[in-house]
């Protein structure tokens, strides 16, 4: 799909999701990714492989925004048992940080929005952080016209900084799509550049400690100072370098129970076709049944 395509769908999904954010006003929410990155990170729309809609809102949020987006024709994609509905929805709300995407049929479109309700993957352990409170700075811009709300760039950059490395790490991810990609790292890069003042290296190391997420945030800046030279950039790597991060660096998997170290460099992993034919034989049994649950949840 080329990028006009894809920016003529974008613009599309906010049209028929408009309804929706006008009536959110009562609740806390924000536009991630997407056309929200877009502009963050290069100050004009379409300029990300991104043709769907997310909306981070809390846990207990979801009901009303799900509502709300089914009152105006999307639906989800259920299975036609209703058991299976139900085990599914709790497998979501346990294991993952999002639910079953919304979509709605135009034309020969089928425009999406996913829902997240957390910042971490479902098997972080750590201290999570609550997402009212994280969205409680939100700012409101324009994209294609309508009125949306956007985390500021630095929690902006926190929250691509958790996506990516879960991304980078999901073995259901690794083993059934190509999740390491060059315009993860580029984001990183562009969403840091352009909004130096507002992520100050103070200020990431500040949010980096207080939610307890330094090792991601060196992961994350590490691979992308492979990829962008940058002195600025090197700055931050050394600052959040730290022993946890040094021990992630080579590794894959979301705990410590599927943690795997890599046999190849940065640059295979992003030229490879199918990422799966390089850690196959690094599988478990575990491993497998987790990424065929995954299949039958997610598709």
């Amino acid at each position: 799909m080329n990028n006009n395509i894809m920016m003529y769908k974008s613009r599309l999904t906010y049209k028929e999701i408009e309804p929706v954010l006008q009536d959110l006003s009562a609740i806390k929410y924000s536009i991630i990714k997407g056309e929200a990155l877009s502009v963050a990170a290069y100050n004009a729309t379409g300029m990300r492989t991104s043709s769907d809609v997310d909306i981070l809102v809390s846990r207990k949020n979801l009901r009303i925004i799900e509502k709300k987006l089914s009152d105006i024709g999307f639906e989800k994609q259920y299975s036609d048992d209703i058991v299976t509905q139900r085990t599914n929805r709790a497998f979501m709300l346990s294991h993952s940080h999002q639910t079953t995407p919304f979509y709605i049929q135009k034309s020969i479109f089928k425009l999406s929005v996913d829902l997240n309700f957390d910042i971490f993957w479902g098997e972080y352990t750590g201290k999570r952080v609550d997402v009212d409170d994280f969205l409680s700075d939100t700012t409101e811009i324009e994209i294609y016209g309508y009125k949306v709300k956007v985390l500021p760039p630095l929690k902006a950059m926190v929250q691509l900084i958790l996506h990516h490395y879960k991304d980078m790490n999901s073995i259901f991810l690794l083993a059934t799509r190509n999740s390491i990609k060059f315009d993860m790292f580029k984001d990183i890069y562009y969403l840091l550049k352009n909004n130096i003042n507002c992520i100050s290296l103070d200020d990431l190391y500040d949010i980096g400690l207080e939610y307890d997420i330094m090792p991601y945030i060196y992961y994350v800046l590490y691979y992308t100072g492979l990829l962008f030279k940058d002195k600025l950039l090197d700055e931050y790597i050394s600052a959040f370098k730290t022993s946890d991060g040094e021990s992630l660096i080579n590794c894959y998997g979301l705990n410590k129970f599927e943690r795997h170290e890599w046999k190849y460099d940065l640059k295979t992993r992003l030229e490879t076709k199918n990422i799966y034919e390089l850690i196959k034989n690094d599988l478990t049994d575990n491993d497998k049944k987790k990424i065929q649950i995954n299949k039958e949840v997610f598709g």
